[in-house]
């Protein structure tokens, strides 16, 4: 991404300007991070260190790799209705996206980047789901103030994420910092443990092994759309 992102419509967000944007997801993402940087000192400072713990620690390495099976789950969507991997692989491939929730601006551009390649994802006979941590009536607003088309699923408690090595606690110092901003994970998550998954991506074959893998402790790096793609062209 060429040149700084300016935000001067006072009626518009700047994630509602970022989303709006003709770019990659990449550059999205990158824009949202420098209006983090600019604008919200110290949480961007505290994303920093967290960032750094994790990779210190190798969070994320130990989570299901290229070519393994990936665990199977059996989770609920935000209807109710109890949703299995393996009645989503019956008729073709997979696509996991693991986010942190709703409240994640990071988070939003993918799942909006996800929506407009659904289409795409759906020609190559792939199905595609999210998975996040919170209570229904905050995935029932995420999807309906978006138009998500796609299942994003309930992984209530971080279970399925703990299962997969991806879940990480955002730790105290986040935790009053967000707290003080009126942001309470706890409400969202139904639960006091400020746990979230590590954002991952998988794509599995037709037989539930992992033909692609995005992983990275840093939530601000997300796999692209057409990598997606890519890697469905290869299991197709």
């Amino acid at each position: 991404m060429s040149g700084a992102i300016c935000y001067r419509c006072s009626s518009m967000s700047a994630f509602e300007e970022i989303r709006c944007l003709d770019i990659p997801l990449a550059d999205k993402l990158a824009a949202n991070s420098e209006h983090l940087r600019n604008n919200s000192v110290e949480i961007n400072g505290i994303y920093a260190d967290i960032v750094e713990r994790l990779r210190r620690a190798g969070a994320g390495e130990a989570a299901p790799q290229l070519g393994s099976p990936m665990p199977g789950f059996v989770l609920p969507a935000h209807s109710g209705r109890l949703v299995s991997s393996a009645s989503l692989l019956e008729s073709g491939p997979l696509v996991i996206s693991f986010n942190r929730g709703h409240w994640c601006s990071f988070c939003r551009l993918e799942l909006l980047a996800l929506n407009d390649v659904y289409s795409q994802i759906k020609s190559r006979g792939a199905k595609l789901i999210s998975i996040m941590p919170e209570r229904a009536p905050s995935v029932t607003r995420l999807i309906g103030d978006y138009d998500i088309d796609f299942p994003v699923l309930i992984d209530m408690d971080n279970g399925y994420a703990l299962e997969c090595a991806l879940m990480i606690s955002l730790g105290q110092t986040l935790r009053d910092a967000f707290t003080a901003r009126g942001t309470d994970l706890g409400r969202f998550q139904g639960n006091d443990g400020w746990c979230v998954p590590i954002p991952a991506t998988f794509i599995l074959d037709q037989n539930g092994l992992i033909a692609g893998r995005f992983v990275d402790p840093d939530f601000r790096n997300r796999m692209s759309p057409e990598a997606i793609l890519n890697c469905l062209d290869t299991i197709g």
